[in-house]
Order: structure tokens, then sequence, then C-alpha cells
């Protein structure tokens, strides 16, 4: 099978776009719904940036960890709970480490909780004319409910190298260097393919191997997007392939057709396909699922012996990258990076209110007894939960007579007063009278104890 026809197979969905026109250069199955693996992060990554310039956060905002992040499956930097990482930094990690505990930082930084940012992450995809794509996490790891496409990559990608040009170095940086550990960037084309700007890479087994690639050559930047394929050397190959014809487009098979991303046709598949026993077999790929660690394979087993690499006219830059021969794909030398220091923690000097998980971007951090509108001056101060602080001080005769119950009432009134020993020594005889009424009761003990008398019939016999 030739590359060209590989290229076809709807098991591999492709794309190659103009950046600047949106012009479709050639696509294969490229609205086929499927698991966009960490190609995710670029979505988070956009919708950070969207927050940083509504103002809602900053770059140099310092975003605390949580617990749920820190339990995040690999790849991961390995950041525990109250642990602090700026908005800045943490980008970085998600580009070039593709750390899975970062992304769940950001979100609950920017939106309080992954749920509230998986929202932000579908509005903003619809806004900017994603068709094919639904976000339930930041990461990428496998969710059946998760799934986008190579167009709608494709769309995210280029709003991300047009809305925010100022930030296209966080694209392409080859390697990052924290305390003692490299990073190094597992996009296959960078250090090896000339005017690469790097993007993303994406791997778990139920999608195969992903790629989000743009490069610029005389003035030009292309975007080319591989999906499911078998290995990292794989979709470097098939990437670097794709742009040297988009470069070329007029001659060969990438000749250019004025489709636009707009006007793909929709797939008639509705759902991603689960690619885990095929991409994660003998070996094919990582048994792990940690993230892009075959990109680094140099000598890659492919499914297909005959594939080839197709002939470029030179200089050919695919050529330069690798080369497909027999049964395995041998890439080219790659160029040496030169780390860029990131860290854990505030930038320096900085006295910036930290994001913690809760609290939204572009809501106040401390919330408790605190107005949530501004009050007129020497209008009273509403609490939360409690009379206002005007009514506290307010006079005990303002307030409504406290009223008991009935049975209540009985108890606390007045007993009536006793006669006056004075009146009875006025009258000799009513105490006369009296004396002999008491001579004729019944003994003291019967009349204290009338509760524990039996009816008169208990225990007679009838």
């Amino acid at each position: 099978m030739s590359a060209a026809a590989q290229a076809q197979n709807p098991m591999v969905p492709t794309l190659v776009v103009d950046a600047d026109s949106g012009e479709v250069i050639e696509a294969n199955s490229a609205t086929r719904p499927w698991h966009p693996a960490s190609t995710t992060k670029l979505m988070t990554a956009y919708v950070a940036l969207r927050a940083v310039k509504t103002g809602a956060i900053t770059l140099d905002t310092p975003l605390v960890v949580s617990p749920l992040a820190s339990r995040q499956r690999p790849s991961k930097i390995g950041v525990k709970p109250g642990q602090e990482v700026t908005l800045e930094n943490a980008l970085k990690f998600l580009m070039v480490k593709s750390a899975n505990d970062i992304a769940v930082v950001v979100a609950e930084g920017v939106a309080g909780s992954v749920e509230n940012f998986s929202a932000m992450m579908n509005r903003e995809a619809r806004r900017i004319g994603m068709r094919e794509s639904n976000w339930v996490n930041p990461h990428g790891w496998e969710d059946d409910r998760q799934y986008s496409s190579a167009r709608d990559l494709a769309v995210l990608a280029r709003a991300l190298l047009t809305e925010f040009p100022e930030h296209n170095d966080l694209w392409g940086i080859g390697a990052l260097k924290l305390g003692n550990r490299i990073y190094n960037n597992t996009n296959g084309l960078m250090g090896r393919y000339s005017g690469a700007m790097g993007m993303k890479t994406g791997f778990i087994c139920a999608s195969g191997f992903n790629l989000v690639g743009a490069a610029q050559r005389n003035g030009r930047t292309l975007i080319a997007v591989v999906l499911g394929a078998s290995n990292g050397a794989d979709r470097t190959l098939k990437a670097a392939q794709m742009l040297d014809a988009g470069f070329n487009s007029g001659r060969g098979w990438g000749a250019t057709n004025g489709r636009t991303l707009e006007t793909l046709t929709a797939s008639f598949e509705t759902t991603a396909p689960n690619r885990r026993q095929e991409i994660c077999r003998r070996g094919a790929a990582p048994a792990s699922e940690a993230e892009d660690t075959g990109a680094a394979i140099v000598q890659a087993h492919v499914d297909n012996p005959s594939a080839l690499v197709m002939t470029q006219r030179a200089p050919s830059e695919s050529m330069a990258v690798g080369s497909r021969s027999g049964n395995s794909i041998q890439l080219g030398p790659r160029a040496a990076f030169e780390p860029i220091p990131v860290y854990l923690g505030r930038a320096p000097g900085s006295t910036a209110v930290a994001r913690r998980p809760g609290v939204p971007a572009g809501r106040p951090q401390v919330t408790a007894f605190a107005p949530q509108q501004p009050r007129a001056s020497g209008a009273p101060l509403q609490l939360p939960g409690a009379i206002t602080a005007q009514a506290a001080i307010s006079p005990a005769k303002t307030r409504p007579a406290v009223v008991a119950p009935t049975a209540e009432r009985k108890k606390l009134a007045p007993r009536p007063k006793a006669k006056s020993k004075a009146k009875s020594k006025a009258n000799p005889k009513a105490k006369a009278d009296a004396k002999a009424d008491a001579r004729r009761q019944p003994p003291k003990a019967t009349a204290q104890a009338p509760a524990r008398q039996r009816p008169a019939n208990v225990g007679r016999q009838p």
C-alpha cells in the first residue's frame, strides 16, 4: 500500500489546512469523531488564554494544587496538595510534559472546578466553530463522552495561532528544566522539520497516536492533524509528508481544491472508535497508557510492511524527518534543545491572590460576610443569615412583644393572695368554725396521695 493509499484509510483521519485562509489542502475522514487524547490540552490552553485576555486571571496568578489534581494518573509532574504554580508555568508544563495533574490545576484555578471548566471548553469550542467535539475533562484521558475530530482540532489550532500570536512561542518549546529534571517535547517534528512551530501530541490506547502540528515556510503557515497513527514515529512521518504536500500544493497529491474547514461535510460516524486492542497489543505501542511515551521511538514497528515513503522533490523536509522501509520507520537525527527553566511556586516578589479550587476566575477569593452589591452611603450593612447592623442596635421597644403559649401564661399568672392573718383575728367565730372543720377532715396521709388511690371497684368481687 502506498503512502497516498494509506492516507485514504478512514481509520487514520488526517488533514492539512492553510492557517491564514482556512483553505483545506487535503482531508481524509477529517470530520469523524475521535478520542483527542492529550491534544485536549490545546483546548485547555485556549480557555485559559481567553480568561487572561478578558482580565479574569493573569499569567502570574498562583494556582493552588488540590487533592483531586494531585491524584491524576500519568503523565504528571507530581505536585502535592497545597503547592502553587503560576498559570504561565502551568501552560508550559501542559504543552511540553503534557501533565494531567497540571491540567486539573489550570481547570480548577480558572473555573473553580473541572465541571465548570468543561462547560467553558464546550462554550468556547462552539463559539470558534468546532462542530464534532465534546469535552468533559481538561487532560484528554479516555472517556466515551469526550471526542473531537481532525477538522475541529485544526479549527482550534488556527484559533490559537490567530487569536494569540503573542503566545506562539508556547507551542514550540523544545524542553523544560524543573530543578534537576529535563522534560523534552514529544512532538517529533520539532528539531527535525524545518520551520516547525510545534503544537501538541496525544496518546491513549483508545485513540492511537495523535498529532496537531504547525509549520511556517516562505511566510505561509500550515496546520497538519494526524489521528490514530500506529506509534509516535508513524505520526511524525505522516505529518511531515502532509506538510510537504501542503507547501508544494499544486504538485502531487496535495493540490489545492478550494475546500475550507467550514465546508467539510459531516461524517456518517457518530461515535469515536476504541482502538485499544489494535494499538496496545503485542508491544505495537507502550503497554502503559502514559502520555506520549512512544514519540521517541526510532525503530518503530508498523502494521503494514509495504507502506513506503512517497518520493518527494528535493529538498524534502519529510525525508529529513525520517523514512519508512519494510516494517520499520527510521527517524532522522533531532536537534538538541536548550531547556527553558520553569518552577513551582509564586513568581518572585508576587503578592497576587492565589486561585483556589471552588472559586472561578473573576470572583473574589474571600466572600464571607462581604456585601454582594455596593451599598449606598449610610445604608445598613447586610450580613448573610443575620439581622442588619441597624436592627441589631435598635431599641428593645421596637421589637415585637414575646407572647408565651397559653399553658405558659397559666404558669406565669400571679396566684391569688391568701387572706391576711389580721382579718382572721378580727372574726373569732370564723376562727372557731375553721378549727371544728379541720377536726372533721380525713387523715393527712390519704389527702396527700390522691394520685395513688385506686378506682372504687378495683379489687372488689362482683
